[in-house]
Parts: C-alpha cells; structure tokens; sequence
C-alpha cells in the first residue's frame, strides 16, 4: 500500500544486550525463620544487577519479606506485560515469583477491595497504578503508613504521594514524536486530525499541546481538528467515519494518543478509498499491530509496560533491603517511548527489554544504598 516505511525508534534506539534472560536459580529455604540464601546461579553472575543488588534475602530476612506483587487500575491490554516482567526481575534477584491482578473496572473501590485482601495474605509490596488517581493516593498512603512499600506504574497518583517513584510515560514527549512521525510520513505538508481521550484528564491536556506544537513545527501542516471524549469503542469507530465524511478532503494523516480510535483508524483505514491517509496509532494491541503489518497503520508510539513492572520490582527489593530512594530525584520516572513500523513490528517486546536494560544501568544511582 501507500505506506512508506518510516525509520524505526526516532524517540529511542537501544542496543544493549539483554541481560533479561538471567535467572537465579539456588534453592533457598522456605522457612519463615531463614536467612541464608543459597549461592548465585551462574545466570545471576551474569545479571545487571549482580555488582549493586544482593542476590535473595539480604540477612535477616527470608523470602516471605519479599512478597510483591502488581495490581493495575482496571483490567486493560496495557497491563498484559507486567507479570511477566515482574517475574524475570524475581528471578535474577532470587526471590519469589510476583503476583498480580486488577478489578474489571476503573473503581478505587474495587481496587482497594484487591490491595487490602493482597496486604492481608501477606504481600509485603507493591507495584501499581491507581484506578483513580485522588482516592488511589489515599490508598497509597495507608497501605505505606502500614510498612508496605509502593510504586506507581502507567500513570502518576495525586502528589505529593508517599509512593516511592512512578514509573510512567511522559506523554506529552511521547505524543510530540508520534505527531512528528506522522508529519514526516505525510512529506511534512497537509492536514492533521488528533485523536484523543477524556478532555479533562491532565495527560489529555499534555497530548493535545503536544499535537498542536508538533504541527505548529511545520508551515505545510495544518492542524484541520482534536477530536476527544473518544476513548471508546463505538465512540472512536462514529468520530472517525464522520470526520472523514465531513472533512476528508482536508486530511492527510490522523495521530492517535489513545487505545480505541488507534483500533477504529487500523480498521476505517484498511479501505483502500483511504489508501492515501497515513495515520499513527497509540500503544501495542494486537489489532494495532495488525494494522500496521497491513499498511492501514504507518506505525504506532509503544509505552513501556514490560519496563514498568521489571524496574518496580526491582525498586521493591532494593527498599526492603534498605535501599532509600534519593531526595533531589524526580517523583516521576519517563520509562521511555519507542516508534513501532513495520520494520520492528514483531520485535515490540525486545525493543521495551532492551530500552529498560539501558535504563536499569543506571538505576541504582537514583538510590542511597543502605550501611553496611
């Protein structure tokens, strides 16, 4: 089709090596009362972490101090990463596997319902992203005033937070690239449709700006319209066919910032009558990804979920073992967004993986280690 390929991570190209692959693999003792973790695995010898991390319970401590596990805000493809990259960071540190879970909707209610039933089984921290990001905080700050350890993934709580750090996209970096991917693959003239979510969410907010910057770069681009309130199946699917109906003729690409109108423009755009409307989605569905193998999609701005829970993870045994996060470091941590095309389309997780290796280099410097 019309697509011409785009080069691959404008946002970031990582080539480090993979060091996910390593796994502790002694046998320690599952009693409550143990304190002696068994020798490293040739694996962990080999792991990222092996000169700044102790490898299992640090003395005093057996593995039940190292219950973590992850809940996410509702129930979303967003998440689909995090348990298993929560569970290979487990392993190359020598603790337990993690667990993980999510209420159906985006109810605090009932994601407190889930955190407060973990605390009670004897989860010792936790990774998560707040279902409601006020009351979530409330949340935050019982469960950390009852000695559980929290950080935040996907999207920052209300501040100021007693989390430790979040881990989450900057958005308005993320959607500024994706704008000007999209521009590139137009040749840098015609017009522009942004499609975005709820327009009273501050992440919103930064994503429209970004649209608008991003076109504001270029005197052939003409930003013809942002769309929102439309993070919605059928909401995205009628926003799209009626602004093609109404103002078609003025369109040359769409940038998407959120899940459903990136489904509905993979879908719309499949029609070859569209053959010539580039369009760049948001994150890594499969339908997505789908699109862009078609041609009906130039590529899409993936976030970093895998990251997210590996370095949380991460981030929960270093605090147990009495590591402090450092005072003068961002509340907020960007873990990275990468441009997926067709070149890269089968190889999204690996990108994340190798983007959080880079990163994971440096993590500890963040941290005041505990005394010896």
């Amino acid at each position: 089709m019309k697509k011409k390929v785009i080069s691959m991570l404008l946002c970031m190209v990582m080539t480090v090596s993979l060091a996910t692959g390593c796994a502790g693999g002694g046998t320690k003792s599952k009693d409550s009362g143990s304190t002696d973790p068994a020798s490293p695995s040739t694996e962990y010898e080999e792991s990222i972490w092996k000169d700044v991390v102790d490898y299992g319970p640090v003395d005093g401590k057996s593995d039940k101090d190292y219950s973590f596990g992850g809940v996410f805000g509702a129930i979303n493809s967003y998440s689909d990463p995090m348990q298993g990259a929560a569970n290979e960071a487990a392993k190359e540190l020598g603790i337990p596997e993690t667990e993980f879970d999510a209420p159906k909707d985006w109810i605090q209610n009932d994601q407190n319902t889930i955190l407060d039933g973990l605390i009670a089984k004897g989860l010792k921290g936790i990774y998560m992203m707040t279902s409601d990001p006020v009351a979530g905080n409330e949340q935050i700050s019982k469960m950390v005033g009852s000695g559980v350890p929290v950080v935040c993934v996907g999207g920052s709580p209300d501040t100021p937070s007693q989390a430790t750090l979040t881990l989450a996209t900057d958005v308005y970096q993320a959607s500024y690239d994706g704008t000007k991917n999209l521009i590139e693959a137009m040749g840098g003239k015609g017009g522009v449709v942004g499609l975005c979510g709820a327009v009273t969410d501050t992440n919103t907010q930064s994503r429209m700006k970004a649209i608008e910057d991003a076109c504001d770069e270029y005197p052939d681009v003409k930003l013809v319209q942002i769309i929102g309130d439309i993070d919605e199946s059928e909401a995205s699917v009628t926003a799209v066919e009626n602004i093609l109906a109404a103002k078609g003729d003025q369109i040359n690409g769409f940038i998407s910032t959120c899940y459903y109108p990136s489904v509905a423009l993979a879908s719309i755009l499949s029609d070859e009558k569209y053959s010539e409307i580039h369009a760049i989605g948001c994150d890594t569905d499969e339908a997505v990804l789908d699109g862009i193998r078609s041609g009906a999609l130039d590529g899409t701005m993936s976030q970093n979920p895998w990251g997210q829970a590996y370095l949380a993870t991460v981030t929960l045994k270093m605090l147990t073992d009495g590591w402090t996060y450092e005072e003068n470091e961002d509340f907020l941590v960007d873990s990275g967004s990468f441009y997926i095309t067709q070149e890269n389309v089968d190889k999204v997780e690996q990108t994340e993986k190798e983007a959080t290796m880079e990163m994971a280099k440096t993590w500890t410097d963040k941290f005041k280690a505990p005394s010896k």
